[in-house]
């Protein structure tokens, strides 16, 4: 390692404290850099990234963990969409330490995690260890993939990363002996397993952050067609597999738009795709497959090869993964091959957005992987920008153009404080994922072409100006040693609801009060008060993750409604039951009979907390489908909302009994 690539690192990292990215914290800034650079390929965003990071208390020396199925990050094991067949599962457990050497004792304490972890005949409850909530959510998402992909299951490969500022090249043997003693464990467990163990120092980690994606193609071509600087050209596969995959033969996931990143894996259509390509008695391919479809900005035609600028994949992933796939597992293509790709030279987005969404509605994407080309997501993208903000509708676009990431907002972010300012739901909005954006009742409800959209600029300033005063807050806290994004993700919400509704002395303030309110009187200590009004009601504020619970955000909220007189108390709970269980859980149809039925068995109010269990057990039905009817009962005035033995009308107003 050359003796000045720490003093170059180091430059990045303070680059990156001051990029705020993801916080100030020096440590936290050097962790999610190599985490970044680690998984570069992947073409992660920034959510993604921070929502693997599992460093914390009770993280058994493991600072990320990252499971990819098909090279698709595994977030959300209900939604996720299984490969059928030749699944290939990739675990990256990443160890980050700014120090300038590579340390025993980090070793030390990731064996003794993996030994227990990975040990999947192991229940949570029997682990001898205190592990976070956010690791046993991957273990158990790991072992949800394991089990799911147990027939289809073609790879299994498992990385482990300690990355420090050291030198790779002259690492201890002491220290390698310990890493071996990691491969005989995973190699115990596992006897299917590709096993990788790496040291990422300065300047590999240098190496990694220089390398910038290459959105530009060079296609050798056998004929073309064109119009307008608008071509179709047959190019052979092998052409084309070179053209999508880097020098290490990996695929070039950033050519791909975010809007279609959804693989869908070895299904049927896929399979055929991939067994006409292993037929070498096969008719040509262009013949029997729709194509590629690329969008660019300039393509221009040289001799018999094209180059082709600003390149982004819109149609044909499947078919692109699945060549892919072919000639990565060692195939050739003996026929000489040929595949159709439509190149559309364009610079409008308008008209990009089209053209992504005309192309795949013919295919199997989901429809919200084409949410991004809504118009509503190009008003709140242009509203921002009016404002000095970037609203990244597309995954890493101003990223990439090295904006600051104080000022990128994405979708997902700005839902949860519409969901929370709005909607008037923090523990929800804490909690969002971006799963919600596939149920279209919920992303309409969300993203409304009828709500104003200068509540969206609005909702910006007021999230990101808490999370920067949180972070202010942070280090004299009594949660100091809690990362900061999950320190910020989990207290944005609940703080910034209060603290507006201490600001408007209300809690059913208005959009148009959102809209008007001046930034500048929300202010450092109006929030750091905030911040001293949950500890006295919640002193146990260190388990942040119960603050996505419904009761604690409640009880919160009542406290502060006796402390300042905050009026409007009541109206938190109109409609609250149905719009939670809209973002939470299966809203079930019922019938008059059955409401009837709960009715007749539900005690006069106040009743019992857990009532709606007792009453399932009894009807022998799932306790939601009672939910539902308790809420059809209080929408019908024949029952009132309840909270802690206190009880409103439909109007808001408490009722005394």
């Amino acid at each position: 390692m050359a003796k000045n690539d720490i003093i170059l690192l180091d430059g990045v990292i303070e680059e990156r404290i001051k990029l705020n990215l993801p916080s100030k914290d020096l440590a936290e800034a050097f962790e999610y850099l190599a985490s970044e650079q680690i998984i570069k390929n992947y073409d992660l965003s920034t959510e993604d990234i921070i929502n693997s990071i599992v460093d914390g208390r009770n993280d058994g020396g493991i600072d990320s963990f990252f499971i990819f199925i098909n090279g698709h990050l595994l977030t959300d094991v209900d939604n996720f969409m299984w490969p059928k067949l030749n699944a290939v599962i990739d675990v990256f457990v990443i160890t980050c330490k700014h120090h300038n050497t590579y340390k025993l004792s980090t070793l030390d304490s990731l064996i003794s995690s993996i030994t227990e972890l990975f040990d999947f005949s192991i229940d949570e409850q029997n682990l001898k260890s205190e592990y976070n909530e956010e690791l046993l959510e991957k273990r158990e998402n790991l072992i949800i993939a394991y089990k799911v992909l147990a027939t289809s299951l073609q790879q299994f490969n498992i990385t482990i990363v300690y990355a420090s500022r050291g030198d790779t090249s002259c690492i201890g043997e002491n220290i390698l002996s310990k890493s071996n003693h990691i491969r005989n464990i995973i190699e115990n467990y596992f006897s299917n397993c590709n096993l990788n163990i790496e040291f990422w120092g300065a300047k590999e980690l240098l190496q990694a952050y220089r390398k910038k994606p290459n959105m530009s193609l060079e296609l050798n071509y056998k004929e073309v067609l064109s119009k307008n600087q608008n071509y179709v050209i047959l190019t052979n596969l092998n052409s084309y597999y070179k053209c999508i995959t880097d020098e290490e033969f990996k695929l070039r996931k950033y050519l791909f738009d975010s809007n279609v990143r959804d693989f869908v894996g070895l299904n049927r259509v896929n399979e055929d795709i991939m067994s006409t390509l292993k037929e070498n008695e096969s008719p040509d391919f262009w013949l029997l497959n729709n194509g590629i479809t690329i969008l660019a900005t300039s393509a221009i035609l040289v001799g018999k090869t094209i180059h082709i600028e600003n390149v982004q994949i819109v149609n044909g992933l499947q078919t692109t993964e699945t060549i892919y796939r072919f000639f990565s597992e060692g195939n050739s293509d003996l026929q000489d091959r040929s595949i159709l790709i439509k190149i559309i030279v364009t610079s409008d987005n308008v008209i990009r957005d089209k053209i992504i969404k005309a192309t795949n509605n013919q295919t199997s994407v989901e429809l919200y992987s084409l949410h991004a080309t809504d118009k509503i997501q190009r008003d709140i993208e242009e509203i921002l920008l009016k404002y000095g903000l970037y609203y990244e509708r597309k995954l890493n676009y101003y990223a990439n153009q090295s904006i600051s990431q104080e000022l990128i907002f994405t979708p997902l972010y700005l839902a949860s404080g519409y969901v929370n300012l709005v909607l008037k739901l923090p523990a929800i909005a804490s909690s969002l994922k971006s799963k919600f954006m596939s149920n279209k009742d919920l992303y309409n409800k969300v993203f409304s072409e009828n709500t104003d959209l200068e509540i969206w600029p609005a909702i910006a300033k007021i999230l990101r100006k808490t999370d920067l005063l949180l972070q202010e807050l942070k280090e004299n806290s009594i949660i100091s040693r809690v990362p900061s994004e999950k320190y910020r993700k989990n207290l944005r919400h609940i703080v910034s609801f209060i603290t507006i509704a201490k600001i408007f002395k209300t809690f059913n303030f208005s959009i148009k009060n959102l809209i008007d309110l001046n930034i500048e009187i929300y202010t450092k200590e109006k929030v750091e008060t905030t911040l001293s009004d949950i500890i006295e009601i919640f002193p146990e504020i260190f388990n942040l993750r119960d603050l996505t619970r419904e009761t604690i955000v409640l009880k919160i909220c009542k406290h502060i409604k006796r402390k300042y007189k905050i009026s409007d108390f009541g109206t938190l709970f109109i409609g609250r039951r149905e719009k939670i269980m809209g973002f939470r859980k299966k809203i079930y149809d019922i019938d008059e009979e059955f409401i009837n039925q709960v009715n007749v068995l539900l005690p006069n109010q106040p009743w019992p907390i857990g009532i709606h269990r007792e009453i399932s057990n009894k009807l022998n039905c799932p306790a939601n489908k009672v939910h539902c009817a308790i809420n059809e009962l209080i929408k019908s005035g024949r029952r009132y909302s309840q909270i802690e033995g206190e009880l409103f009308d439909n109007n808001g107003t408490k009722i005394n009994i």
